[in-house]
């Protein structure tokens, strides 16, 4: 508990400070003339693209659990999930996704864990994925550049993780290990690591495979889409093909540690991202206010929905803090 404390702590400051950053220089006057440059028209059609690729999510998920979960199940679980990880510090929304489908479809919390894990791991070559596709000709700042080794050598950790942990043989050492060893945190992850590739066995299939990373490029090319619409929609010039790279760099920049809903991480990176292709600060500022908004408030209502239909409460989710066990 002590540890979640310090990281929520550590979340505000990093959002705080970003968030000055990306308000550096910018008057509030710049931001209400791009935003009354706004085509009303087009509000509905980034919405309409971002609620698209949380039913691809969803669809990705459910085909990972299995026969034993229904598509609209893994949607609720799924919803809940990203409410609590915008409401909630310490961005435990995975953990509380895995919890509520092992709750509503009485599965073990370690298995609904499990296919969370999997399915965040070809989340992450979905966007992998994007990033190489639409990869910018144009000379590239060096932060940005160095940023492409880590993108480089991550999708070699993904495919190397997909083969190692698709083969029984590892998993049969990684258990005579934890056997000899017997510590409870070795233990755990070797029961982890049996359950994945239980659920690799459901994918193993080159078919299944292509259709699963497929599934997770749409996703984010769908969240693409909807950046762009926003950008159309404010009468902002960006060449479309910019536009994949900078979501893809965007979405593998949250990582770092914010407050709850990603805020002023979010503002930051996308303001410098879009700069790098030509965007004036403000208008990129005004660009991540629309589009930050624009998932954050219906994840939030759509999840409150599922969250009160499935007679949960918060406290319920936040025993959960400071453990991702």
């Amino acid at each position: 508990m002590r540890k979640a404390k310090v990281i929520t702590i550590a979340g505000f400051i990093v959002s705080i400070v970003l968030l000055y950053f990306s308000l550096k220089d910018i008057r509030f006057h710049d931001i209400t003339t791009t935003l009354q440059k706004a085509d009303p028209w087009l509000i509905p059609l980034p919405i309409i693209f971002i609620l698209c690729a949380v039913l691809l999510c969803a669809f990705r998920w459910s085909r990972l659990i299995g026969n034993s979960v229904h598509f609209l199940d893994a949607f609720a679980a799924l919803m809940i999930g990203l409410f609590v990880n915008n409401v909630l510090p310490a961005r435990i929304g995975e953990v509380a996704r895995a919890y509520v489908i092992s709750k509503k479809r009485k599965l073990s919390f370690t298995f609904s864990f499990s296919t969370v894990l999997l399915d965040r791991f070809f989340d992450l070559t979905g966007l992998l994925l994007l990033a190489f596709v639409f990869f910018p000709e144009k000379s590239l700042p060096p932060a940005v550049s160095r940023s492409i080794y880590i993108l480089i050598a991550l999708l070699i950790v993904c495919v190397g993780c997909i083969i190692l942990l698709s083969r029984e043989r590892f998993a049969n050492k990684l258990a005579g290990m934890s056997q000899r060893i017997r510590r409870p945190l070795f233990t755990k992850l070797t029961e982890r690591v049996f359950k994945i590739q239980e659920n690799l066995k459901r994918i193993n299939s080159p078919f299944n495979l292509l259709l699963t990373v497929t599934i997770s490029f749409c996703t984010w090319f769908s969240m693409t889409i909807a950046l762009y619409l926003v950008i159309l929609m404010l009468g902002i010039q960006v060449d479309f093909c910019h536009v994949p790279f900078v979501c893809a760099l965007l979405n593998l920049g949250l990582t770092i540690p914010s407050s709850p809903g990603y805020v002023g991480v979010y503002q930051f990176l996308l303001v410098y991202l879009l700069t790098i292709f030509g965007v004036p600060k403000h208008e990129g500022f005004t660009i991540s206010l629309i589009y930050h908004a624009m998932w954050f408030v219906p994840y939030n209502i759509i999840g409150f929905i599922y969250l009160l239909k499935e007679h949960l409460k918060i406290r319920e989710l936040r025993k959960f803090e400071g453990s991702k066990d």
